[in-house]
């Protein structure tokens, strides 16, 4: 079972929406934090989701993860006398909308692979095969890195085959209840039936 509730912080400008075990022990399971008077989500964190991300990237992974997502609140959250009870579907509608806001509207360009970075790599196996969804780029970090099929397809280049060196920028970071993934867009592609280019010295 568990209780929702929110609450203002005026000397903060932020508005706190919990989600919280029973029990009194005030053990989060979801956090949406919104600043200023437009109402901008700040934090929307699934502590369950979050513990994942540790599990299979550490410290890294997290600051990854606090980059979309914001920072949570320390354990345990006590609800203070003027919190206002949230039913779960309120809560849910909320949550949907302060999470699309984080990973959608936001620039991810802080903590440790900010949006714009440059990486060498190489690719690795498609899951799905030539021309289809995309492509894993082993980048040398905890996390893989990965290339949407469409901006290889719509530069018409040869698609690469395993273990195909090139250097990349990161356009976007996605951290969910999976294992982290590096968004990424070749810095060059070959013209069509052209070998890839290698990356340049560093």
């Amino acid at each position: 079972m568990t209780h929702r509730f929110r609450f203002r912080v005026p000397v903060d400008d932020e508005e706190h929406w919990f989600e919280v075990t029973d029990g009194g022990r005030g053990q989060v399971v979801r956090q949406i934090t919104f600043r200023g008077s437009a109402g901008v989500p700040v934090v929307a964190v699934e502590t369950d989701e979050l513990a994942l991300t540790r599990q299979a990237c550490g410290d890294w992974g997290v600051q990854l993860y606090e980059v979309v997502y914001g920072r949570p609140a320390r354990e345990p959250v006590v609800e203070p006398p003027e919190a206002r009870a949230v039913d779960p579907h309120a809560f849910d509608v909320t949550w949907g909308r302060a999470r699309a806001y984080r990973q959608c509207e936001v620039r991810h360009d802080s903590g440790p692979l900010p949006v714009g970075t440059r990486l060498t790599g190489t690719f690795t196996v498609s899951p799905w095969g030539a021309g289809v969804t995309g492509v894993f780029v082993d980048v040398g970090l905890p996390a893989p890195g990965f290339v949407d099929a469409a901006i290889l397809l719509r530069a018409g280049c040869r698609w690469p085959v395993e273990g195909t060196p090139a250097e990349f920028e990161v356009v976007d970071l996605r951290v969910g209840r999976s294992h982290p993934q590096i968004r990424l867009r070749p810095t060059a592609v070959p013209p069509h039936g052209e070998p890839w280019p290698r990356p340049g010295p560093r």
